[in-house]
């Protein structure tokens, strides 16, 4: 046991020297700090103004005066003019405002290159230091708050000049108008990622997306934040992203999209939908419920959006964006992956013609199969048969599905629409289904679908 002991100890104090700081700086900095002075002895007791990362983290499991005093004597102790690499603190808890402003301002004058602000929780009322947004050397920011604890106004961003600055995160971050999203964006001549969640810019009249230098853009709303939470996006939004590779973009429909200056892109992952504005009628007095009358707004077509991103090669769409989808014309001419989310309230009216504008597509990925039907879903699908389907000149290859329950459900119908895929797609080469459970597994091996005859492709798998 003792000679293990001593291998153990030798193994870890072998460790050069000049790596010691590196692999603490990955440690949040009470670890580090623990770590350095309590445990380790020799060599591998380092000063603190060599951690080149410094992470705070506090969320009231323990006392805040101690913990601010500790982050007082880390600032203290690391001493003024150490260049920092990166700077972490998340608040969410009591602890006084004006110190926070403080440590942020040591991070500020020390340099940093990436910060990564989180105010949740808070005492008193906080306010950003400007100076973050001349800050010359910062290559990555990340500000996120919870109900708008963090704002920005005119006066914040009146001289922005992040000349460096590659990737901004921006988390229910208030804003106050488009002019001045713009000209934070367009300070930012070399950014290259753009995060926006929960932005509620739906408080603008407009929005624009404008950069020269931006590859990729997500533009989400975060999982605990309902969408119909909130009244709508601007009635008009544009994209002016040459160079933009990656897009992720969840909102409701616009109005109108002027600007789709998208021609570079790769891959888009899309989630967008329509709110429906319910009106009471007064006038009518009902002796059970009341009757509500459903009001779509006029913007309720997502295709201008569909039809502005058709250089993409791989492409996501929810069924909600399915839903709002009308009348495709445009080729998507490199599209080669497809994946489409299914529900039971959704309508395949549009697949065909979807399918239709794809001429390279290769891969098709479905989420779920079962779906609203209708009279114009026959092409794809048996619910209503026809004599003749698009997929009998199909250039798909490789069919994906995820069964989302339906096989436990219908096991007959689940296996009746992979059959149709199955007789009428000659490019098929494999077909991959995943079963939610072990009982639709169960069920899909004993199925008739490994044994059906008179596959469309005789060498699919």
């Amino acid at each position: 046991m003792d000679s293990n002991k001593k291998r153990e100890k030798s193994a870890i104090t072998d460790i050069p020297t000049d790596l010691v700081p590196q692999i603490l700086s990955w440690l949040p900095t009470k670890t580090a700090v623990t770590v350095s002075y309590l445990l380790l002895r020799g060599e591998w007791r380092i000063k603190l103004n060599c951690l080149s990362k410094l992470r705070f983290c506090y969320d009231n499991e323990e006392e805040e005066e101690k913990f601010e005093r500790f982050v007082n004597q880390v600032l203290g102790l690391r001493g003024a003019n150490c260049e920092l690499d990166s700077f972490y603190l998340k608040i969410n808890g009591e602890i006084d405002g004006s110190d926070v402003s403080s440590w942020v301002d040591y991070s500020l004058n020390n340099g940093v290159q990436k910060m990564n602000l989180g105010i949740y929780d808070i005492k008193d009322d906080f306010e950003l230091n400007p100076r973050v947004f001349v800050q010359k050397s910062l290559v990555t920011l990340k500000l996120a708050s919870y109900r708008n604890l963090i704002s920005l106004s005119g006066d914040d961003v009146a001289e922005v000049d992040l000349p460096c600055l590659k990737k901004l995160w921006l988390d229910d971050i208030i804003i106050e108008d488009n002019e001045m999203f713009v000209r934070l964006i367009s300070s930012c001549p070399v950014l290259e990622e753009l995060v926006m969640i929960d932005m509620k810019w739906q408080r603008w009249n407009a929005c624009l997306v404008a950069s020269a230098s931006l590859k990729r853009l997500k533009i989400i709303w975060n999982n605990d934040v309902e969408m119909d939470d909130f009244e709508r996006c601007p009635q008009s939004v544009s994209f002016d992203t040459p160079k933009l590779l990656y897009l992720e973009y969840t909102d409701h429909v616009a109005g109108q999209y002027p600007v789709l200056n998208l021609g570079s892109l790769i891959e888009a992952r899309i989630i967008i939908e329509t709110i429906d504005e319910k009106e009471e009628d007064d006038d009518e007095e009902e002796d059970d419920d009341e009757e509500e009358e459903v009001i779509v707004n006029a913007g309720d077509d997502a295709t201008t959006f569909i039809t502005g991103i058709t250089s993409v090669r791989k492409l996501y769409l929810s069924d909600n964006t399915v839903q709002v989808l009308h009348h495709l014309v445009h080729e998507f001419v490199n599209l080669t992956h497809l994946t489409i989310q299914n529900c039971k309230t959704l309508s395949w009216d549009v697949i065909p013609e979807l399918l239709k504008c794809c001429t390279r597509l290769e891969t098709l990925v479905l989420e779920g199969l079962f779906h609203l039907v209708t009279d114009k879903c026959g092409d794809v699908c048996p619910c209503q048969m026809r004599d003749e389907s698009y997929l009998v000149t199909s250039p798909v290859t490789f069919l994906e599905i995820y069964e989302i329950g339906e096989v436990i459900e219908d096991e007959a119908r689940f296996v009746e629409q992979v059959s149709f895929f199955l007789m009428r797609m000659p490019g098929l080469q494999q077909v991959k289904i995943y079963g939610k459970t072990e009982d639709s597994v169960t069920a899909l091996n004993g199925s008739q679908l490994w044994r059906l005859e008179g596959k469309a492709s005789p060498t699919v798998q």
